[in-house]
């Protein structure tokens, strides 16, 4: 189990504060770093997650499923409330792209809107006995809107270089729904 990098809390935290979610699924939760981040957001009545390992902040959570999530559909119960958002973050890259289309597709019928961020473009990444931490696709802003409605997205720095403190690295993030939603 990973953890996502500190540079993109205040671009995550922000989406969740300006959405003002009362219901929000953590989707590859990790370690619970966002659903303890979103809880400070002060509207939320439910925070749930799920991941293919319990979280180590599991305090975070009222309902924590663990399971593969291109198995969402089996693992989140049927009583699981349509979420107002869903976050998605630095997990995209993990899947290979037609399984992360299914898995948005599906995603998108379980929360009103979903958070993604992920790097821009393709970075490679594979960790010796940690295969879900192997990165198997890479990602553009642009891609998201041939199949859902894209209300916002924006693209910010990652990793900088250490003399110049140029991005080495970017990311970005994306604020998704169904078309028609």
């Amino acid at each position: 189990m990973g953890t996502s990098e500190s540079w993109q809390i205040p671009w995550v935290v922000e989406v969740i504060s300006r959405e003002r979610p009362k219901t929000l699924l953590d989707a590859g939760a990790g370690r619970g770093k966002f659903g303890v981040l979103a809880r400070e957001s002060g509207t939320l009545e439910r925070v749930d997650g799920i991941d293919i390992a319990p979280p180590r902040i599991a305090s975070a959570y009222d309902h924590f499923y663990v399971g593969d999530l291109r198995d969402l559909d089996r693992i989140l119960p049927p009583d699981a409330p349509v979420y107002d958002l869903a976050i998605f973050i630095e997990a995209i890259e993990h899947f290979e792209k037609p399984d992360a289309w299914e898995f948005l597709d599906r995603l998108t019928r379980r929360a009103r809107r979903v958070l993604v961020t992920t790097p821009f473009g393709f970075r490679r990444q594979e960790i010796a006995g940690l295969p879900y931490e192997t990165h198997r696709s890479g990602w553009y802003p642009w891609e998201f809107s041939r199949r859902f409605h894209v209300h916002e997205w924006a693209v910010y720095p990652g990793h900088m270089t250490r003399r110049l403190r140029l991005p080495r690295l970017w990311q970005f993030l994306v604020l998704i729904s169904r078309r028609g939603s």
